[in-house]
């Protein structure tokens, strides 16, 4: 059984410590109290940016499957540099979890073409729009970047016709 003491010692031994990790947490410093007993903390990815990766890993892998098809379509057309590069941006957000599908690219050269600069400028708009909605810093630098290299790419595949 335990003596009244040794209860009185140790509920107010707790309220010291919870009163100590409160204090921590008003004054920002838990990760300096966890480094301190040995413990590394790390930030936990916000649930708008798991969600946002997704629709961004879907929308890369239907690029890069379209991308794809408009070069085994299109065997004339130098489309390994794309190929390369959507694989790159793909691998970057992670693969979907389904293969998505899209439509047979023009039977046209020059219509494939500027479809596929099309999509390669929508994609750039549409990964400009979504750095803006990241709350991390570095997911949003990540899509700022991909942004800026698919409006390469559009500029670059309009360049083939």
């Amino acid at each position: 059984m335990i003596s009244r003491r040794a209860l009185l010692g140790t509920g107010a031994a707790t309220a010291v410590a919870a009163a100590g990790l409160g204090g921590a947490a008003l004054m920002h410093r838990l990760d300096d109290v966890a480094r301190g007993v040995g413990i590394e903390p790390h930030s936990e990815p916000d649930p708008a940016d798991d969600r946002l990766i997704a629709r961004v890993a879907a929308d890369q892998n239907a690029l890069l499957a379209r991308v794809e098809a408009t070069a085994s379509k299109h065997k004339g057309l130098r489309l390994d540099p794309f190929v390369a590069i959507s694989t790159a941006h793909a691998k970057a957000v992670g693969v979907a979890a389904t293969v998505p599908d899209i439509a047979a690219p023009p039977a046209g050269r020059d219509v494939a073409v500027r479809a596929l600069a099309t999509a390669y400028a929508a994609a750039s708009r549409a990964r400009a729009a979504d750095s803006g909605k990241a709350t991390s810093p570095a997911l949003a630098r990540v899509l700022a970047s991909m942004s800026a290299g698919l409006a390469q790419c559009a500029h670059a595949v309009g360049d083939l016709r």
